[in-house]
Order: C-alpha cells, then sequence, then structure tokens
C-alpha cells in the first residue's frame, strides 16, 4: 500500500511534467479539461466559457458532465484541469472555493392550482406532489433540510436524477418541482412552466469550482479561473 501511494505520486508528477511541457511548446495555445455536475455544467458554465472561446480561438475547451462524487475524483487524479461540483467535499489533495449561490423556486405546470399564486409558504407544500431530485444529490439535501425545518411532508411519486426529466414530468403535471430558477428559465419564458416563489427564501444552494492543490496553472487555464472569478462576482456572489 505505502509503495502503491510512491507509485500513484510519481505518476501524477509525471503527468504534470508532460503538461508544463506541452504548455511551453505551445505557448497560450492550450487545451483545458472540465468536470462538471449537471446544473452547473449545463445551465452556467456556458455562460463562462463561450466569451473566452470567442476571445481565444487558439483555447480548445472540453467538458464532461458527471456525478459529483465523479467529479472529485477525477480532479483529486488531476484527469482533467479544473472541476465543478455541487457540495462541498472534503479531500486533502484538492483546493475548493465558492463559484455560486443559486435559489431554488417552486415549478408548476400551468394548470397547478398553485400556479395562480405569487408566492407560497413552506407550510402549504405539505402533502403536495413534489417530484424531487434523487437521494444525496445538492439540490435533495437542501430540499430536505428545508422541509425538516418547516415540518413539511410531501408526497414524493417520482425521484429522477436529471433537471430536464423532472421538468418534463412537471409538465405532465405529475407533481410541483423544486429546482435552480435559471435551470427552469426557459420554460417559463415560453409558458410551459409556471415559477413560483417561497415566502422563505432561504432554499438556496452553492456550486464549489476544484483544482488539485499541485495543479500547473499555464495561461489558458489562469485566462479561464480569472473569467470564472469575473463571473462570480458579476453575478453578485
Amino acid at each position: 500500500e505505502v509503495l502503491f501511494d510512491f507509485a500513484e505520486k510519481i505518476f501524477q508528477i509525471e503527468g504534470q511534467a508532460e503538461e508544463i511541457i506541452r504548455s511551453l511548446q505551445q505557448q497560450k495555445k492550450g487545451h483545458i479539461k472540465i468536470d462538471a455536475t449537471e446544473s452547473f455544467g449545463a445551465y452556467y458554465l456556458p455562460a463562462i466559457v463561450n466569451p473566452l472561446s470567442k476571445s481565444n480561438p487558439h483555447i480548445r475547451i472540453s467538458v464532461n458532465i458527471l456525478p459529483n462524487h465523479l467529479v472529485v475524483e477525477q480532479t483529486a487524479s488531476l484527469n482533467n484541469d479544473l472541476g465543478f461540483i455541487s457540495s462541498p467535499q472534503e479531500n486533502e489533495k484538492l483546493m475548493m472555493r465558492e463559484a455560486h449561490e443559486d435559489k431554488l423556486v417552486v415549478i408548476a405546470h400551468p394548470d397547478h392550482a398553485f400556479s395562480r399564486k405569487n408566492s407560497l409558504t413552506p407550510v402549504e407544500l405539505d402533502g403536495q406532489f413534489i417530484i424531487m431530485h434523487e437521494k444525496k444529490s445538492a439540490t435533495r439535501i437542501t430540499t430536505d433540510d428545508f422541509f425538516k425545518r418547516h415540518g413539511v411532508s410531501p408526497l414524493i411519486p417520482m425521484e429522477l436524477s436529471s433537471n430536464e426529466a423532472i421538468k418534463r414530468a412537471v409538465e405532465q403535471d405529475i407533481g410541483l418541482g423544486i429546482m435552480s430558477r435559471n435551470v427552469v428559465s426557459e420554460e417559463i419564458r415560453r409558458g410551459t412552466l409556471k415559477e413560483i416563489q417561497l415566502s422563505d427564501p432561504s432554499m438556496k444552494r452553492k456550486f464549489y469550482m476544484i483544482h488539485h492543490k499541485d495543479k500547473y496553472f499555464s495561461e489558458s487555464l489562469q485566462q479561464l479561473i480569472d473569467r470564472v472569478h469575473q463571473w462570480s462576482s458579476e453575478q453578485g456572489f
């Protein structure tokens, strides 16, 4: 086991050395590999990387959508340049920084009785059919904590691991949904779903940027990290 630990570190150092050599050879050119959870990778990351790609066409950026624990594993193994996760993780190999805070909202079919309301009290959700994210997901943990704090016991007809699947189920009027406001903004704009604010605005979640402590920051990667910080500031976080 001791030998394995040393061998793992040697391979990681070798990978970093090769990356540094490639960076020096390519100067400003580069390939940035990002792993991210679904909500951040699909609905927030494009706003960060697209401007950078347009202004720096020589930088190639690839994004892989993975579950939270796999993003952590890939980052800790130096198999990517950056990771974005939806719940904090303790790992001695990683550096972690808050990147964004997001408010969760209730969504409903336009014909649902709640769709005529501008806001809901938490207790009004008691006994309601609510399509939930899978257990141990960041949204589910935040939602369960909120319900427990307010003594709310919803009925859960379905548990789904995909934001898109939850939106489609709510559009079929199977039940209410709870998700990040930005994730459902397009459906709200089209009128296929209705957003309902909660009188208690404390149901929020955070996203985090992570990288290996020994990660070498090429010029291209540093530009991306600077862009993340700029975007986070623009969002008021």
